[in-house]
């Protein structure tokens, strides 16, 4: 088990910041790690961005964004860094906030996995996975995608 997962795993529901009343079941941890968001919805405007985690619990992240598309109760493809531990999930939107600075802030809820070794080969998951192993400095160089096989490309 890594760092992260053992900060996240080890905390106890009753942590919570003194100054305000803490309604999440689950606690928070602050993370500055990747994640691939496609939405999967199809009348969302398709795209694919990797951003910058927030924070981080077992059910679900943080992200902030430029993207004013994003909706409540959308549906996405979402796949969090974490070394050699980069699952696919299938994520709900559940909160935006409009953030002062024009951005939006989006919580999204991890509702199961899809795929233990993610599959999509498209640019922006080349550029997630080659973000995710400079921030894995123990993870070993990922395979690179073969245009005409979507399935050989594999996150490390």
């Amino acid at each position: 088990m890594n760092e992260i997962q053992q900060r996240i795993f080890s905390r106890k529901e009753t942590e919570v910041c003194s100054d305000r009343l803490e309604r999440r079941r689950e606690a928070r941890l602050e993370v500055d790690r990747p994640v691939y968001v496609q939405p999967i919805e199809q009348d969302a405007e398709h795209f694919e961005e990797v951003r910058r985690m927030r924070n981080f619990s077992r059910n679900g992240f943080y992200f902030v964004t430029e993207r004013g598309s994003y909706k409540t109760g959308a549906y996405l493809y979402v796949v969090p860094a974490f070394g050699c531990l980069n699952l696919e999930y299938l994520g709900e939107v559940v909160r935006i906030e409009k953030l002062p600075d024009g951005e939006f802030g989006i919580a999204v809820r991890l509702l199961r996995v899809v795929n233990a070794v993610a599959g999509l080969c498209t640019t922006t998951m080349e550029a997630f996975k080659a973000f995710a192993l400079l921030d894995s400095p123990s993870a070993a160089p990922s395979q690179p995608c073969d245009a005409n096989n979507p399935s050989s490309g594999v996150l490390v």
